[in-house]
């Protein structure tokens, strides 16, 4: 991706992807635009982008849609005691759709069924990588039809 409406525009086609019981794990450094690619999918969710901020102070931010999203950010937290009282747990349902940025620091919270969304810096100035994969059958078949449906880059 080499801008931030490209992010957008590749959140929002897998938004049209997902539904409740959806958990999305993005995994980067700062500023490589995992709140960005939030909004995309979230906008393919029908959700208005000015709903979107970055939960970095709140750590969970929930938006109402058709399929509520659930966006909880774990850059702030220090350990296993604080991930066990954010709840986190109770949010993992068939009724919503779960992202987590910063999903690196804590992988044991994530349910077995999860899809993976690696935001990497490229090696020139504006590129953004972006590595999908899925940890169960779901996730699995999410990411075969991302695939089917997001053209190759030249």
């Amino acid at each position: 991706m080499t801008s931030a409406q490209e992010t957008i525009k590749f959140g929002e086609r897998l938004g049209q992807l997902l539904t409740g019981g959806d958990v999305l794990a993005l995994t980067g450094d700062l500023g490589v635009g995992k709140t960005v690619l939030t909004c995309g999918i979230a906008l393919g969710l029908g959700i208005p982008m000015d709903q979107v901020s970055s939960p970095t102070f709140t750590l969970i931010q929930e938006y109402s849609g058709a399929i509520p999203l659930i966006h909880v950010d774990l850059y702030r937290l220090d350990g296993p005691s604080d991930i066990s009282t954010l709840g986190l747990e109770e949010y993992f349902t068939s009724n919503t759709i779960v992202l987590i940025e910063w999903a690196e620091r804590f992988p044991q919270i994530l349910p077995a069924d999860h899809m993976t969304i690696c935001l990497e810096y490229g090696e020139v100035e504006d590129i953004r990588l972006f590595t999908v994969s899925g940890s169960g059958p779901r996730s699995i078949r999410i990411v075969a039809n991302i695939q089917g449906n997001f053209p190759k880059p030249h």
